[in-house]
């Protein structure tokens, strides 16, 4: 009999119910005390007098305290894979170990339940479900699929398309058979592997075999009809197209069928690949050909949620079209850059929509790809064709990205659509222009990302302003540290004011999305924008006066103007700065590089007037920014800032 615990009733009875109900269960013994023995683990833990030990729940168990297997046991520990899920059916729940694996209640699936769950006295403690096993690696699956019968299908497949590519151009550029002849033999080869391969599916252990034929079947009719299009010219471009679609939606419908997307992969990569060798190389019909392939695998991929077809039917189009159409003739390069990109967005519709299948980075893979044919053929026409072409890529594009359910579509959408406006830009424009139209787009971009507090409209506005202040400086901005030897253009006015207009866009728009603080933590990133500001607010002063005076009087005047900007700008900093130690560092940095410019460029490069309005302007702003800021710490710290001011230092 054992003694008297000196615990409260109610967790005796708990003790007690929990092990009538292991017994009852009849698990087997060692589980059954390994689990027991936990509990009274957890028991210790939670306890609030700490007191609890193992002979109750012997006694209650009806064995002995010896039977009870040690916490700190020397055999092997296996972790299994558990979720801490907790339920009101013990039995339900309970979890097994293997045969013959003792599990040690130090690296156990039991924890605490969770705040608020309450305990009945005949639901016991809960243990943690089991969530299955563990899912394959995708070595382990392609390790699965690439047998050693796998292998030597693909293999054969390989070799019986390289010889049906031969039939087709060997054979025409040796003399030998007529056209329709060897159409005719490539067809009927094609046909006959397609029957062999539906012949064999009936076998489930023919499956690999048959998959290898049907899709061998698939390319060599495609291939054929390509040819007879392409190389042969017996069929017109449209109708040829017509038939290749015919078929290569055929060959998905039967791998939609079969529900196998390798065969469907294997028919359209293998089409793709050798299509150039038939099509008499790159041009508009060779995009149009597989756009054929995109076009006949789209309702596949809606259907089984395929994205591996998906990716590889818009990766044809998009690497041909890099290459590909080329600008003569136009409208049929035109039409098939067109297809490309009405062909991969508007299935995007229906696979963007909640709960469609395949996975966000297939389906942003066929955005990123279906504008690349229309954006090559821009780049290959005259500016404003050319343009032309890029806008229409970015109005789609753009068009997609506002009902875009999910985050890597949208962002995929926003990204192509920029990228379509940059290059519509660039070709339309050059020299001083083209970096006054990429400032000019950032700043507007920038302005809407501080309204809307978009991060994303922040760096595509970002990108553009950066591309153009680069040409900028390469070229049209005018030098604000000489005399120019000839009149300074109006051009380059417009220039050093959006590069301001741009840098405190910038600026505006990264403090409202959060980007950057005034605090030393983000300077890395405010602080070169801040330069770029100072900058082209020196140039714009500078060259308005240059544009005033076009001499040695107008830079020395305006020169005068900056330094004395420079103060009152740092003024402002350190009024800003009595709670921002990062402002207040930025206003000291300032004054220092006034004073600097003072004494290593005015006193040197300015003389008269201009020097001593200089000095003197920049002086009186100093002694008044002294005298202001003063009187600011002085009323920060009767307010109790100044406390605050040094904590956050």
């Amino acid at each position: 009999m054992s003694e008297p615990t000196g615990r409260p009733p109610a967790l005796d009875e708990r003790l007690l119910s929990v092990a009538v109900e292991l017994t009852r269960l009849g698990r087997r013994v060692d589980e059954l005390g390994g689990t027991v023995n936990a509990l009274v683990t957890e028991l210790r833990g939670g306890a609030a007098d700490g007191t609890a030990d193992r002979s109750a729940v012997g006694v209650a168990a009806g064995a002995p305290e010896a039977s009870l297997p040690s916490a700190d046991a020397s055999e092997p520990s296996v972790s299994p894979r558990v979720s801490r899920h907790y339920t009101t059916d013990p039995v339900a729940t309970l979890w097994t170990p293997p045969s013959g694996v003792s599990q040690s209640p130090a690296g156990g699936p039991w924890g605490p339940p969770p705040p608020g769950f309450a305990m009945g006295p005949h639901q016991g403690f809960q243990y943690a479900a089991p969530i299955g096993p563990r899912p394959p690696s995708l070595v382990e699956r392609l390790r699965g699929r690439l047998s050693g019968p796998a292998l030597l299908a693909v293999t054969g497949a390989v070799v019986t398309l390289l010889g049906v590519v031969l039939l087709l151009v060997l054979a025409a550029s040796r003399g030998w058979f007529s056209p329709p002849g060897r159409v005719a033999a490539g067809a009927l080869l094609g046909a006959v592997l397609i029957g062999l391969g539906m012949r064999l599916n009936r076998r489930p252990e023919a499956r690999t075999g048959a998959l290898a034929l049907a899709g061998t079947g698939v390319t060599a009719l495609y291939l054929t009809v390509a040819a007879a299009t392409a190389l042969y010219g017996l069929l017109p471009a449209v109708a040829g197209l017509l038939a290749a679609l015919l078929v290569a939606a055929g060959g998905v419908a039967l791998a939609d069928r079969w529900r196998s997307q390798a065969l469907a992969v294997g028919s359209v990569l293998g089409a793709a690949l050798l299509a150039p060798f038939v099509a008499d190389g790159p041009g508009p019909l060779l995009v149009a050909l597989v756009v054929v392939l995109q076009a006949a695998a789209v309702p596949a991929v809606v259907r089984r949620g395929w994205g591996v077809l998906a990716a590889t039917a818009a990766t044809a189009p998009a690497l041909y079209g890099l290459v590909g159409p080329y600008a003569e003739p136009l409208v049929p390069a035109i039409a098939a850059a067109v297809a490309a990109l009405v062909v991969g967005l508007v299935p995007t519709l229906l696979l963007d929509r909640p709960g469609a299948r395949p996975a966000p980075p297939a389906t942003a893979w066929v955005v990123a790809a279906a504008p690349l044919p229309l954006l090559a053929l821009a780049t290959r026409t005259g500016p404003w064709p050319g343009a032309g072409l890029a806008l229409l890529a970015a109005v789609a594009l753009l068009a997609l990205a506002i009902p875009a359910g999910r985050a890597a579509v949208r962002l995929t959408a926003l990204a192509a659509g920029s990228v379509a406006v940059l290059v519509a830009t660039v070709v339309a424009f050059d020299g001083g222009t083209l970096d006054a139209v990429l400032l000019g787009e950032g700043v507007v971009v920038l302005v809407a990302a501080a309204v809307l507090r978009s991060r994303v409209g922040l760096l595509v506005g970002g990108g553009f302003a950066l591309i153009g202040y680069l040409g900028a400086l390469a070229g049209g901005l005018p030098d604000p540290t000489s005399v120019p030897a000839l009149p300074v253009p109006f051009r380059g006015l417009v220039l050093a004011v959006l590069v301001l207009a741009a840098a405190v866009a910038a600026l505006v728009a990264a403090g409202r999305t959060g980007l950057i603080r005034a605090d030393a933590r983000t300077a890395v990133l405010w602080v070169p924008l801040a330069l770029v500001a100072l900058h082209g607010a020196t140039t714009t002063v500078v060259t308005a006066a240059l544009l005033v005076s076009p001499d040695r009087t107008g830079f020395l005047a305006g020169h005068a103007l900056v330094t004395v900007s420079w103060t009152v700008a740092a003024l402002v900093l350190l009024a800003r700065g009595i709670t921002r130690p990062a402002l207040r560092a930025a206003g000291a940095v300032l004054v220092a590089a006034a004073v600097g410019k003072l004494v290593l460029f005015d006193l040197l490069a300015l003389d008269g007037l201009a020097r001593v309005a200089a000095f003197l302007g920049a002086g009186l702003v100093l002694l008044a920014a002294g005298h202001r800021y003063a009187r600011l710490v002085a009323r920060g710290a009767g307010d109790g800032t100044g406390d605050q001011e040094r904590r956050e230092e």
